[in-house]
C-alpha cells in the first residue's frame, strides 16, 4: 500500500515538475501559467473572488446532481416494473448522452433563467450514467430472493423495494459518485450563457480579458470542488456497500 502511495505521489510531483518548467520557460506559449503563479493568483483574489461565484455553482450544480439522479433512478424503476417501456427510456436516455452540452445550452438559455439553465445541464450530464448503472444493478437481483417475495403474494413494485434496489445499491452508488464532476461541468457549461456569476461566468470573463492566470485559477477551484465531492461521495459508498469493494480489493493485493 505504501509502495502504491509512492508511486502516486511520485508521479503527481513529476507532472507539476514538468508542468512549472514548461511554464516558466514559455516553451508551449503564454498561455500554459506555472502551478505555482496559479495557486499564488487563486489565494490573492480569495474570497472575495470566489466567495460570491462558487456557492452560484456549487447550488446549481447540487440541484441538477439530485433531480438528474432522480429521475434516472425513477426511470429504471420504472423499466423493471413497465417492461415494455425499456426501448423508450434507454432512447431518451441515449439522446441525452450524444447530444453536446454545448449545443443545447443555448436553447436552454432562451427558454429559462441563468441558474434554471445550469441546474438543467448538471441534471442532463448525469442522467443517462446513473440510469444505465441502476438498471443494470436492478436487473442482478437474486432470482431465489424474487421468487420469495413472489411466493408470498407480492408484486413488482415490492419485488422492487424489497430486492432489487438494495441489490442495485453498489452500483448506483458508483454511478452517483461519477456523476459529481460531470454534474459540476454541466453547471459550468451553462453558467458560459451569459450569467453574471457563477465559475462558468468567472472562466468567460477571465478568458475574454485574457488573464490566463484567473482562467487557471477558475478552472482549479472548479476542479478541486469536483474532487472533493467526488471522494465524499466515495466515502458514503465504502460506508453504504463496504461489501462491494472487497473482491475488488483483494485481487489488488494478490
Amino acid at each position: 500500500m505504501s509502495r502504491t502511495l509512492l508511486l502516486r505521489a511520485g508521479g503527481t510531483g513529476a507532472v507539476l515538475l514538468a508542468w512549472q518548467l514548461l511554464g516558466m520557460t514559455g516553451v508551449l506559449g503564454p498561455a500554459i501559467a506555472p502551478p505555482a503563479q496559479i495557486v499564488a493568483g487563486v489565494l490573492d483574489d480569495g474570497t472575495a473572488f470566489y466567495g460570491s461565484h462558487v456557492p452560484v455553482t456549487l447550488a446549481t450544480a447540487a440541484a441538477g446532481y439530485v433531480w438528474g439522479n432522480l429521475i434516472a433512478i425513477a426511470c429504471a424503476s420504472l423499466v423493471l416494473v413497465v417492461p415494455w417501456l425499456e426501448r423508450l427510456v434507454l432512447q431518451v436516455g441515449i439522446a441525452s448522452a450524444c447530444v453536446p452540452l454545448i449545443a443545447i445550452a443555448p436553447i436552454l438559455a432562451a427558454c429559462f433563467n441563468g441558474p434554471m439553465t445550469s441546474a438543467i445541464m448538471a441534471a442532463v450530464s448525469v442522467f443517462f450514467t446513473t440510469l444505465v448503472s441502476a438498471v443494470g444493478g436492478l436487473r442482478r437481483a437474486d432470482p431465489g430472493c424474487r421468487d420469495i417475495v413472489r411466493a408470498y403474494g407480492g408484486g413488482r413494485f415490492l419485488e422492487l423495494r424489497k430486492v432489487r434496489l438494495l441489490a442495485a445499491l453498489p452500483d448506483i452508488l458508483t454511478a452517483l459518485k461519477i456523476a459529481v464532476p460531470a454534474a459540476m461541468l454541466g453547471a459550468v457549461i451553462g453558467e458560459f450563457m451569459g450569467q453574471e456569476r457563477g465559475l462558468g461566468s468567472a472562466l468567460v470573463a477571465a478568458q475574454q480579458a485574457s488573464d490566463v492566470v484567473r482562467t487557471w485559477g477558475v478552472t482549479l477551484v472548479s476542479s478541486l470542488i469536483a474532487g472533493v465531492a467526488f471522494l465524499a461521495v466515495g466515502a458514503v459508498e465504502r460506508v453504504a456497500v463496504p461489501w462491494a469493494g472487497g473482491g475488488s480489493d483483494e485481487g489488488g493485493a494478490a
